[in-house]
């Protein structure tokens, strides 16, 4: 078990690499995750030679000697992701990585491409920007670990479907305050939009669009505990811009407009935002 989570992030990127682009050979002084989207490449770590693919990617550790060489033939796209922390070791342990075995392999080639977006909309936050890149470093590193450590022996095609889904709950529960469609969604976690729908359908799930305006109208109806704000300030906070809509919206899902539903709350809720 670790006890103290001490992750600092310091840069990331991406790449598509020039046909024999080298890089070394030198030493970086941080943690380094890089991942290959496409193409192929050989990597040394502190003498070892290894070579990569699609899928594969590899860790950079701290003052080692270290080498990077795209394919002549079918140069790498990579990307990568530097940070440092006294419990990355403990971590990478976890996921069996080590300094003599530092590849590692993920079935899902656009891993990582979510979080450039994300990352990249963070640099550009003129507040906070700070606090919300070193919150998504965590997030990262644990999808990443996630991704890593599924069980030997369960369904591989079953497992996938499973966290296509579970990817895109978990965006739509980040972001359902944000304008949002589907088809962003999809193309998001790389995936088709019919193929996500389908991908519900088949785990006896909501359709995205019910799961989005369901999870919407809950969180709605928690704001509406709170007396000092409007119907229209709610529903801005949920990604309705107007507030026909989403009190229309809302009956549907919770079988009472919004004023409504507010009068049938009980004194308690009520209550819940004037205590001192």
């Amino acid at each position: 078990m670790i006890e103290r989570m001490d992750l600092t992030y310091f840069y990331s990127g991406k790449e598509s690499c020039e046909p024999g682009y080298t890089w070394g050979p030198g030493v970086k002084d941080s943690y380094k995750l890089v991942f290959v989207h496409e193409g192929r490449g050989t990597y040394s770590l502190n003498g070892k030679l290894h070579h990569l693919h699609e899928g594969q990617g590899f860790v950079v550790y701290p003052d080692m000697l270290l080498y990077m060489k795209a394919d002549e033939n079918e140069p790498w796209t990579h990307s990568w992701l530097a940070f440092h922390g006294e419990c990355v070791e403990s971590l990478l342990a976890q996921a069996h990585l080590t300094i003599d075995s530092p590849v590692f392999e993920l079935s899902n080639s656009k891993w990582f491409d979510i979080w450039h977006d994300q990352l990249d909309a963070a640099h550009a936050m003129e507040r906070n920007g700070s606090l919300m890149i070193h919150s998504l470093l965590y997030l990262i590193v644990a999808n990443w670990l996630e991704e890593l450590l599924v069980p030997i022996g369960q369904q591989p095609v079953l497992k996938a479907k499973e966290k296509y889904v579970r990817k895109a709950t978990e965006y739509m529960k980040a972001n359902y305050s944000k304008k949002l469609s589907i088809t962003d969604l999809a193309s998001r976690i790389g995936i088709d939009r019919i193929y996500l729908s389908a991908l519900f359908k088949e785990l006896d799930l909501q359709s995205p669009q019910a799961y989005l305006l369901q999870l919407r109208m809950d969180k709605a109806s928690e704001l509406m505990v709170n007396p000092e704000l409007t119907v229209s300030e709610i529903a801005h906070s949920v990604g309705y811009q107007d507030p026909l809509l989403f009190s229309k919206m809302f009956k549907k899902v919770k079988g009472a407009s919004p004023s409504h539903y507010r009068q049938t709350m009980n004194p308690e809720q009520k209550q819940l935002f004037r205590l001192p």
